[in-house]
């Protein structure tokens, strides 16, 4: 019997969302969205970087590919704001 089992999980689409795009995200736990852009991203994760309003300081926060397939997140993207994408689609 192995130790490891292979399964299918779900990834991000890295050609679709690149560094530098602009987000604006909500999750489900979240009262407001917040806006900031893409700092890191990978088939696992995207690391948004955003200012949270106080001082000269950023913060981030990190959409996992599992958690948007869970529908957890509602995630709008651009790379110039002159088509924005959305997660989920309409």
């Amino acid at each position: 019997m192995p130790l490891i089992k292979e399964v299918p999980e779900p990834v991000f689409d890295t050609s679709k969302i690149k560094t530098g795009y602009l987000v604006y995200a909500k999750h489900s736990s979240w009262k407001e969205s917040i806006g900031g852009f893409v700092s890191a991203v990978n088939d696992k994760e995207v690391v948004v970087q955003y200012h949270p309003g106080i001082g000269n300081v950023t913060n981030h926060f990190i959409i996992s590919a599992k958690e948007a397939s869970l529908g957890n997140w509602n995630v709008r993207y651009s790379p110039d704001l002159l088509e924005v994408n959305k997660y989920p689609e309409d």
